[in-house]
């Protein structure tokens, strides 16, 4: 049986591949957390559909994403600094309220595969392009070549965690839903159209008080 413990949060949605912050401050997700740090095993990621974070009876979707923890630090106040990274997506079959925590038991999908076209994927690593490299000028970080991600469905993934700070969760859970690759692709490249615009009126934002702030220092 894949029984999968939960965290649900109220504005994220996790894609593999994504790194996540979390500051873990309940006792229960405390609890969560010493457990898969013990046992070695992920947890789920799931959008809250209704309810609260913080307390009990939060409603959820369907389908979220396993985080695999790659840093705990324990804080002075007792808070937990937790980053984890999504790994692959999961569909909840039963949930179950046995534990102070939500869990369930899950299935893992496996994408279909739609014949996509090399112009279409070609377009869609050119965009992926660019927001890196506005969002290198903005950080004043200047590598020659960003790591692009290999398969169409982890380029649909890593696009859809670029948008995640622009674009509002719901959107973002109905890509993650999207098992049909080319689906995917082309959902996740719309997003883009909005995002290379904003982001490069930040990145000219950001380039102009640093070289501002470079003159009034001369």
């Amino acid at each position: 049986m894949n029984r999968l413990r939960l965290f649900p949060l109220a504005n994220t949605v996790l894609f593999p591949g994504m790194d996540l912050p979390l500051v873990v401050f309940e006792d229960r997700y405390r609890q969560l957390v010493a457990e898969c740090l013990a046992e070695s095993e992920p947890f789920g990621v799931v959008l809250i559909k209704e309810g609260r974070e913080v307390g009990g009876g939060a409603v959820t979707h369907p389908v979220g994403t396993t985080a695999r923890l790659r840093s705990v630090q324990p804080a002075a106040d007792g808070r937990l600094q937790v980053v984890a990274r999504g790994e692959r997506r999961f569909r909840i079959i039963e949930p179950y309220l046995d534990r102070p925590y939500l869990s369930a038991r899950v299935e893992y999908p496996v994408d279909e595969i739609s014949p996509l076209s090399e112009a279409s994927v070609e377009r869609a690593r050119a965009s992926y392009r660019q927001i890196e490299r506005l969002r290198q000028t903005m950080e004043g970080l200047y590598t020659r070549d960003s790591r692009m991600p290999e398969s169409p469905g982890a380029l649909a993934d890593a696009i859809a965690a670029t948008t995640a700070v622009v674009i509002g969760p719901e959107r973002l859970q109905a890509l993650l839903e999207m098992f049909d690759i080319r689906q995917r692709l082309d959902a996740a490249s719309e997003l883009l159209g909005d995002v290379v615009e904003l982001t490069h009126r930040r990145a000219q934002m950001v380039v102009a008080q640093r070289w501002g702030g470079i003159e009034r220092r001369n």
